[in-house]
């Protein structure tokens, strides 16, 4: 079949010429593109050149190392000091021994005990005490919920001895709680925070005294680190004051050294 191309023309006319016009736009668009923007492309095109030249070119002395080595050297310090302030230390009573039986054992005897003193000490001044101590009614198995509890036990001691020194009138409402992240697929992240929450009652300067003496002990003593507290007037009693404190017990988790080049 032979094309006969007038007879083409003379059908698709109009389409031949939208499709020619629409061409001519594109080169005519196409030009005015390249003379507006073609500059800018070539001077962006020169810069990375020129940068990555000087990143290349760029050298750095051994003083340059030594002085980058030093700040790292004194970050780290830092970080560790701070690490060491926040992270709480159970005395030695409260820290399983291995060589004397399992943990689990350990938690009951140095339950039983911390119980039956606080107890005696609480009766014979006249100080109402929980006497769950926060604890938990069944007591831990696994290995790292009872060095918590441990901990969390070493520290309610704690605050009751301040209590009863102090001559306040009661410890209530004794809970501890641990992170939410350590039963978590996330984990607890770089700091674990084992919280204890409790109610103490008493004067106004009882109660000051606690919180005074928790954040400024004696030589040798502990900062009990808070994390939240609310002191209220009780109800009817003009001359007792209700605070509701919540201690930290955090678990700063170590950093690995950098490797050394």
């Amino acid at each position: 079949m032979s094309l006969d191309l007038g007879a083409y023309w003379q059908v698709n006319r109009r389409f031949v010429l939208a499709v020619g016009g629409g061409a001519l736009l594109f080169l005519i668009g196409f030009g005015i593109e390249s003379s507006l923007f073609q500059g800018r492309i070539d001077e962006a095109r020169s810069a990375i050149r020129l940068n990555k030249n000087r990143l290349e070119d760029m050298q750095f002395s051994s003083q340059d190392l030594s002085e980058v080595q030093g700040e790292n050297t004194a970050l780290r310090a830092a970080v560790e000091k701070l690490s060491a302030a926040a992270q709480f230390r159970a005395r030695a009573e409260f820290v399983p021994d291995p060589a004397a039986g399992s943990s689990a054992n350990h938690y009951l005897r140095t339950l039983a005990r911390v119980r039956d003193e606080l107890q005696q000490r609480a009766n014979r001044n006249s100080l109402a005490l929980d006497e769950s101590l926060g604890m938990p009614e069944l007591s831990p198995t696994v290995e790292r919920e009872i060095l918590r509890y441990l901990e969390a036990l070493d520290l309610v001691e704690g605050v009751a001895d301040l209590a009863i020194r102090a001559r306040a009138d009661g410890i209530d409402k004794i809970q501890v709680r641990l992170d939410p992240g350590y039963a978590s697929r996330a984990g607890v992240g770089p700091i674990e925070r084992t919280r204890v929450q409790m109610t103490l009652t008493g004067s106004s300067l009882a109660l000051t005294r606690v919180l005074a003496w928790s954040q400024r002990p004696a030589a040798g003593g502990r900062v009990l680190p808070i994390d939240q507290l609310e002191m209220s007037v009780q109800r009817g009693r003009t001359d007792q004051v209700r605070l509701d404190v919540t201690f930290v017990i955090a678990r700063v988790k170590e950093t690995e050294p950098p490797p050394e080049n």
